[in-house]
């Protein structure tokens, strides 16, 4: 029972290489020929970085029953085997052309590619949110392998899934070209907007602030770790940073009108840019906006970086440590930078309901900020059971889906979820700037 269990993957439930090798032997032997489709789901490997494993799971599940559901009504639909390769981001499709068919061309594969990335993308999109599904690229390649008797048939087969691996990175290559010039237009023309994400107080559902997430006008430029990575490999993070922090800023005027805080992001990375300061930030309001220590990048020198810090303290701005407990962002950066706020990661905050040693890490921090007076943010709140229990352990703020749903633009609390705003008549401070509020609710 265990061997078996070994030859199909625990989260897809998809054959691994070996097994379907094996269950295909004969068929392919008779047919004489193979056709070998590798398709690698870029940056799913962000996913668990950003989210934590579980949602990693899910989407894993998702995209493979979108991809068997897709692939069932395809032309390829007769004999077709899918299954698990090394990694978490590929599979691997093998079809056995039916007796007097030929083997599909590169214009009837590419047709297909097209519409399964459309497909898998509306599907992770309509399960788990647009932002993961911004994360989906399909980078495709194939092999067409003709059985030679001579050789054993597993080599030949792994030759052929080798060339396909090879032909979808060729593909990957030049996508990458293709994003690096949309973003050198997007810098250009300033072509990127502003969503902002409530941040709301636990108890009360009143909403404290909006985090600033900064998105490509164009389609490619979506999804904010695309464009960065982007920007990183095209030496450009330094350019696409300032249009973020000035886009961000601009929608200060006239919609942050009841003392909501700004929640900025900014990696250590950028405090090196020369242009970089508090008159450059150009805030209206210094003491509304909170610089958030996103830590794509690790400090090195952190009493160097305390004494870059203390001209935006000084100023008035205030400063937060984004993704405690993931990365970088350890106790280090707390203990180093004495954060006003702490934002945790969203996989502490994934399931916490079912989880009781995240609960005993979450109030071992809520109690360790309540001492140093700073204030602590779950983000990634996506369940009703999530929030309430959050609520249970004390936490101050929360942030997530389940607060302001994907495609949801509103920054007035009548579109938060009735449960976040109902709350006891007693705890509805008026919440500003002034943090004192929250720890009086």
């Amino acid at each position: 029972m265990e061997h078996e269990h070994l030859l199909y993957d625990g989260v897809t439930g998809l054959p691994t290489l070996q097994a379907a090798v094996e269950s295909m032997r004969r068929v392919i032997v008779e047919r004489g020929e193979l056709l070998i489709l590798y398709f690698n789901f870029s940056r799913y490997s962000k996913i668990e970085e950003i989210y934590g494993w579980e949602k990693l799971d899910a989407v894993l599940a998702t995209t493979a029953a979108a991809v068997r559901a897709y692939l069932h009504d395809s032309p390829l639909r007769s004999s077709r085997v899918m299954v698990r390769y090394a990694h978490d981001d590929d599979f691997v499709f093998f079809h056995i052309p039916e007796p007097g068919f030929e083997a599909a061309g590169d214009e009837q594969i590419t047709e297909i590619i097209s519409g399964l990335q459309k497909h898998v993308s509306e599907r992770i999109e309509a399960a788990h949110g647009e932002d993961i599904a911004s994360l989906f690229d399909i980078y495709a390649g194939r092999s067409h392998v003709m059985v030679n008797p001579k050789f054993r048939l597993e080599r030949q087969i792994y030759r052929g899934v080798r060339q396909a691996v090879l032909a979808s990175q060729s593909v990957e290559a030049r996508e990458t070209v293709k994003k690096l010039e949309d973003l050198r237009e997007s810098i250009r023309t300033r072509g990127v907007y502003v969503d902002y994400h409530p941040i709301v107080v636990a108890e009360t559902g009143e909403v404290f602030g909006y985090e600033a997430l900064a998105r490509g006008v164009m389609r490619s430029m979506r999804s904010p770790e695309v464009m960065f990575e982007v920007a990183a490999r095209g030496d450009l993070l330094w350019e696409l940073s300032r249009i973020c922090r000035s886009r961000a800023i601009e929608g200060m005027h006239g919609r942050f009108d009841n003392g909501e805080l700004l929640f900025l992001n900014v990696d250590p990375g950028d405090f090196a840019d020369p242009t970089f300061s508090p008159e450059e930030l150009d805030a209206p309001d210094p003491t509304r906006v909170v610089i958030e220590i996103t830590e794509r990048t690790a400090i090195k020198d952190y009493p160097k970086f305390r004494n870059r810090l203390q001209a935006f303290r000084d100023a008035g701005f205030r400063f937060a440590v984004d993704d405690a407990g993931s990365g970088y962002a350890g106790l280090g950066s707390i203990a180093n930078l004495e954060p006003d706020f702490i934002k945790l990661d969203i996989s502490l905050i994934n399931c916490i309901d079912e989880n009781f040693i995240k609960q005993n890490l979450v109030e071992t921090m809520i109690g360790f900020a309540n001492d140093q007076g700073a204030q602590v943010i779950a983000e990634g709140v996506e369940r009703a059971e999530e929030l309430a229990i959050l609520k249970e352990l004390g936490v101050h703020l929360v942030q997530g889906f389940f607060l302001h749903p994907a495609g949801v633009p509103s920054l007035t609390p009548e579109h938060l979820p009735i449960q976040v705003l109902q709350g006891p008549a007693n705890h509805a401070p008026k919440l500003g700037p002034d943090m004192s509020a929250i720890k009086s609710a």
